[in-house]
């Protein structure tokens, strides 16, 4: 498959720290537990590194106009682990860096139509070349299946204006 850009330099982690330093861009799509599109976003990233930490800003858009502001701090813990926070998150997320697969568990504050509740996401983000990954995040609440999201990142060499911040 190396012809196709699907290749991993040998031994080579792929490190959510690395995937991400810098500017990226994503577009994405949650799915309730029927399949039944209920959201669509766009979501400009920036990381970068404030020390022994790695951090990654997150700005989305949603279709209906409302944006949203998060930032992840992320600490390496070795061997491919990492632990994570920002605002949203209840208590650490947890993760680990593989060959292909970036994996990320944790629970989530999730405000919708006014309401906030607790959902548990298993994050799921796999290398697809040097510039792009797939990210699927099931979510849950009580064990039970609530809905999908998927990502299609895309790595940018600009440093400039997010494109939804330049209208």
């Amino acid at each position: 498959m190396a012809e196709h850009g699907f290749s991993n330099p040998e031994g080579a982690l792929f490190e959510l720290t690395a995937f991400f330093n810098g500017r990226a861009t994503a577009w994405g799509v949650f799915e309730d537990r029927f399949g039944r599109l209920r959201r669509r976003f766009e979501v400009d990233m920036r990381g970068h590194w404030e020390g022994a930490v790695f951090r990654l800003d997150e700005s989305f858009v949603y279709d209906t106009g409302e944006r949203e502001e998060r930032t992840w701090v992320v600490t390496p813990s070795g061997n491919g682990g990492f632990t994570a926070a920002c605002a949203d998150c209840v208590g650490i997320a947890r993760g680990v860096c593989t060959d292909d697969t970036i994996r990320m568990s944790y629970d989530f504050r999730l405000k919708t139509n006014g309401r906030e509740f607790t959902v548990h996401f298993d994050d799921r983000i796999y290398r697809m070349g040097a510039e792009c990954a797939v990210n699927r995040a099931a979510m849950s609440k009580w064990g039970v299946k609530i809905g999908e999201l998927s990502l299609f990142f895309q790595r940018r060499a600009d440093t400039g204006t997010p494109s939804h911040l330049s209208a």
